[in-house]
């Protein structure tokens, strides 16, 4: 009798074993961290019933889970007795390969733990030179006295800068707060004006008009790199003018324009209260503009108790400072 041939796989008959093949492998991945930190720990007592009693849960439970696992896996990792367990070849393996991944996970744990605790004490705040050096770090001491956990780090720039790529906690911006992914408020309003120093205006008359500009040495500004726009600031423009006649040094960035003013260089255009801090006299005092103070902050910013509380401190501290701000 001739041999029947097998007869040739179908395409259906080929799909079925990839998908049993397929299963398999997703029953291999399904068998979750969890069950392998159960069998770790009966491989390391020795016992189904040690195992269960530190990890507090019933021996019935767990020898369910192990066998759960087994089926996952696919082979016995226990030899079951009645003095305890003993791993099988295939177990044996399996607890190389789970001693490896506990020492990998505590490992993150310790890292991960280190890194968001010393994130977590940090609170990190932008704010313009300006803004900083007069109003900011004099309030440092006052916060750290409220709250000795903060730990600050403080960048004073003009530039506008961006919270989620520099991780920053808040931002004090004057101006258009610009990003809308940011949440905040308008915390006060800084007033600006026209200053010079006594040793400047010891050489020449103070002007009296806008138009008298055109008469004094200007401290002229770049008005592309300025990052502080504001409609209120109506005089801007015919100081601007003036400067481009009468500017023979520009200064950059902006906070130096107080140490040209007070080296006697000329006539600036400088916030009002930082300018009276520095000793610099106003110079045509009706001619005044004026910009908005934000504070901005990430909208997830406030998950952090610590990072709510600065945040109410810092708007307390301008409230408190409005007049000041303002020009008062």
């Amino acid at each position: 009798m001739r041999e029947r041939l097998a007869a040739p796989l179908k395409r259906t008959d080929v799909d079925v074993l990839a998908g049993a093949d397929v299963r398999q492998a997703t029953d291999v991945m399904d068998a979750n961290w969890d069950l392998f930190r159960l069998f770790f720990a009966v491989a390391r007592c020795g016992s189904v019933n040690r195992a269960a009693h530190e990890l507090g849960m019933s021996q019935p439970t767990l020898s369910r889970r192990l066998k759960e696992l087994e089926r996952h896996v696919g082979a016995p990792l226990f030899f079951r007795a009645s003095s305890g367990v003993q791993l099988t070849p295939e177990g044996e393996d399996s607890r190389r390969s789970a001693a490896d991944m506990m020492a990998a996970f505590e490992s993150f744990q310790r890292d991960i733990n280190s890194r968001i605790g010393r994130r977590s004490s940090v609170v990190r705040i932008s704010a313009t030179e300006g803004l900083t050096k007069h109003w900011l770090l004099p309030r440092v001491r006052k916060l750290h006295e409220s709250n000795n956990r903060v730990h600050l780090e403080i960048t004073s720039t003009v530039t506008q800068e961006s919270l989620v790529k520099r991780d920053l906690d808040f931002v004090i911006r004057m101006g258009d707060p610009g990003e809308s992914e940011l949440i905040g408020k308008r915390v006060a309003t800084v007033r600006f004006g026209i200053f010079a120093s006594e040793k400047y205006l010891s050489t020449r008359p103070a002007p009296r008009t806008m138009a008298d500009l055109r008469d004094h040495d200007i401290i002229g500004i770049d008005t592309e790199a300025s990052p502080i726009k504001s409609p209120d600031l109506k005089f801007f423009t015919d100081y601007i003018e003036a400067a481009d006649l009468r500017c023979f040094v520009r200064v950059t960035p902006l906070i130096n324009h107080f140490a040209a003013a007070v080296e006697g260089l000329g006539l600036a255009y400088l916030a009002i209260p930082f300018a009276r801090a520095e000793g610099l006299v106003q110079v045509l005092p009706a001619e005044t503009g004026s910009v908005g103070v934000w504070v901005l902050r990430r909208r997830e910013s406030d998950l952090r108790k610590l990072t709510r509380d600065v945040r109410r401190f810092l708007e307390s501290e301008f409230s408190r400072s409005k007049a000041w701000l303002a020009g008062g």
